[in-house]
């Protein structure tokens, strides 16, 4: 059963299609489907039956991700993150990015935001792990082999950074998501 399902809008493109591929991989416990011509009840019906706790919609804008709508399976209330930018894995580093099938879990600076320590607890409770504050990424040696750190940095202007981290030596791995915002919406 997964923890959650990533999905896209209806409309989509190659590169939005990357960046779901990218963060199925780097978000054990995921399933990753094509919506079709799903609209939002028959996606929540499809997210009750799957046991998943939450969907993840990234929707398009000029060919880029431009929003994350968390969609609860019977809430009302949802989650949606505006992205500025992404960057792929692939444009992060010209090496093979590692198989990842476990988090540490999701870090945070201790003096962070409210908002980035928000984003750090939904996406911890998605993924049932604990928020820690960790003030660089962390490096585990052999023992991180297959581990991954997702982590939420403060950026100027209210900005946030997500991005993720390999365990075994502290290098990103992406993908890289720069957000402009997080706020509650109504579905």
């Amino acid at each position: 059963m997964p923890q959650a399902l990533i999905t896209t809008s209806r409309k989509t493109s190659n590169r939005v299609r990357s960046f779901v591929r990218d963060l199925w991989s780097t978000l054990p416990g995921t399933e990753r489907f094509n919506r079709g011509g799903m609209n939002l009840e028959e996606l929540r019906s499809r997210l009750l039956q799957s046991g998943a706790k939450i969907a993840l919609i990234v929707s398009i804008w000029k060919g880029n991700p431009k929003t994350i709508t968390f969609l609860h399976p019977t809430d009302v209330d949802v989650f949606e993150l505006r992205i500025e930018s992404a960057t792929l894995r692939r444009e992060i580093s010209d090496n093979k990015a590692p198989r990842i099938h476990s988090i540490y879990g999701v870090t945070v600076e201790k003096n962070c935001s409210l908002v980035a320590r928000e984003l750090a607890s939904i996406l911890a409770s998605i993924l049932s792990v604990d928020v820690k504050d960790e003030p660089h990424p962390i490096s585990l040696g052999e023992a991180g082999i297959g581990t991954a750190e997702i982590r939420v940095t403060d950026l100027h202007g209210s900005k946030l950074l997500w991005t993720c981290y390999h365990a075994r030596n502290g290098s990103e791995i992406g993908p890289r998501i720069r957000v402009s915002e997080l706020r509650r919406v109504s579905s």
